[in-house]
């Protein structure tokens, strides 16, 4: 009876702590459970509240364009001598300007005056030739005449007395008179293709002459300023190797690829911006000048089609290679008012902006716009510069 009765008591006592503890454990599972939705609301409040932007109206421009990548290149003229020799003289350095028509550098030119002058002589001795063998065809012509003429006489006065001759006499006659004919003839042709050949061949080595003569000495044939001299005075050369390099005229063009789908929207003489990535801070202006004709493929197969950009003022920062980023311009607005495009929204049919005043205030104000680019837009009417306007932040 003790031990039952004992135990009976022990389980009573575990029963009546696991009840005090669970009445204890509810309020704090409650408390723990309405803190956590507490501070889950508080976020998702936080989270849904609606945040701002603010910009300051400015003047700029607004571009829709293609862009492109690309280099620069000059517009660059080979110089080559005309013949080969040995450089006598240079009479330019890098980096000098020169006119079209100055004298760029020389050859030795003693093997080439002393070929002009030989040339000349064979000419002169041609020539001397030429009226002697002239003079003896002359002469043999009139000597030819002459019997001719005399022949002529013969055989008519044998006709006019027909008794007196033979039919077979009369007829060798006329056989002698008619070869005499035949060779007048040939002696006159003769002597007229030979005034007409005159003496082309020597007259034809004396002007090769004085033209590889005068190509010792090089012109410069544009105005520009002098990229690169390949050769000192006293180094040999042939008629295949590049001498000199110039710049021509200045000229900067920025050359890019285009993609076959875009081609059709570039058209010559359209504006064209240029970026260059070594001066960042410059943005050139310039014409589209050339679109080839002819397509390139890349490894991808891609087709594109070089098209070449003429650059205005490009100042001499710009260098040969440089790479460079072109927007060829669709449209442009230039010199606007300016606000970001989310800025603007429409109430009751009308285009409305958020202003704040010289008091802090937010008012809404009616304004025009114009054109956008699709993340600013141009404002014609309702906004000054340096205004600020605040909007919804975009998500």
């Amino acid at each position: 009876m003790k031990m039952v009765k004992g135990w009976g008591l022990n389980i009573l006592t575990q029963l009546k702590n696991k009840k005090a503890l669970f009445i204890l454990l509810i309020p704090a599972i409650v408390l723990a459970g309405g803190t956590g939705f507490w501070l889950q609301t508080q976020s998702a409040a936080k989270s849904s509240a609606v945040q701002y932007e603010q910009a300051r109206v400015q003047k700029g421009d607004i571009i829709v364009g293609l862009d492109s990548d690309g280099s620069i290149e000059f517009s660059k003229v080979i110089l080559r001598f005309g013949v080969k020799g040995t450089i006598a003289d240079v009479l330019v350095n890098e980096g000098d300007e020169v006119k079209k028509g100055q004298i760029i550098a020389k050859l030795d030119d003693r093997d080439y005056q002393d070929q002009y002058q030989l040339a000349l002589a064979k000419l002169q001795e041609a020539r001397e030739d030429n009226v002697t063998s002239l003079l003896d065809s002359e002469l043999k012509l009139q000597n030819a005449a002459a019997e001719l003429e005399s022949l002529r006489d013969e055989y008519q006065e044998m006709e006019a007395i027909p008794d007196a001759y033979s039919a077979s006499e009369l007829k060798l006659k006329k056989l002698e008179l008619d070869n005499k004919e035949k060779e007048y003839q040939n002696l006159q042709q003769k002597y007229e293709l030979q005034k007409a050949q005159g003496l082309d061949q020597n007259e034809l080595e004396v002007k090769m002459a004085k033209e590889d003569l005068e190509d010792t000495i090089l012109y410069a044939p544009v105005s520009g300023v002098v990229l690169d001299l390949a050769n000192k005075a006293g180094e040999s050369l042939t008629d295949e190797d590049d001498f000199a390099t110039i710049h021509e005229n200045n000229k900067i063009n920025a050359v890019t690829e285009v993609i076959e789908y875009d081609i059709s929207q570039i058209k010559v003489g359209q504006k064209v911006y240029v970026m260059v990535e070594a001066i960042p801070d410059t943005k050139f202006t310039g014409e589209v000048s050339k679109i080839n004709a002819l397509p390139s493929e890349d490894s991808s197969g891609l087709v594109n089609y070089t098209v070449e950009i003429n650059i205005k003022d490009p100042g001499a920062e710009l260098k040969d290679g440089m790479t460079c980023a072109v927007s060829f311009v669709i449209k442009e607005a230039k010199d606007c008012l300016i606000i970001p495009y989310q800025a603007v929204k429409m109430v009751n049919g009308k285009q409305v902006v958020t202003v704040v005043d010289e008091e802090g205030r937010s008012v809404e104000r009616q304004i025009k716009t114009g054109f956008t680019d699709g993340a600013s837009v141009e404002v014609l009417e309702g906004l000054k510069v340096n205004e600020t306007v605040i909007y919804q932040k975009s998500r």
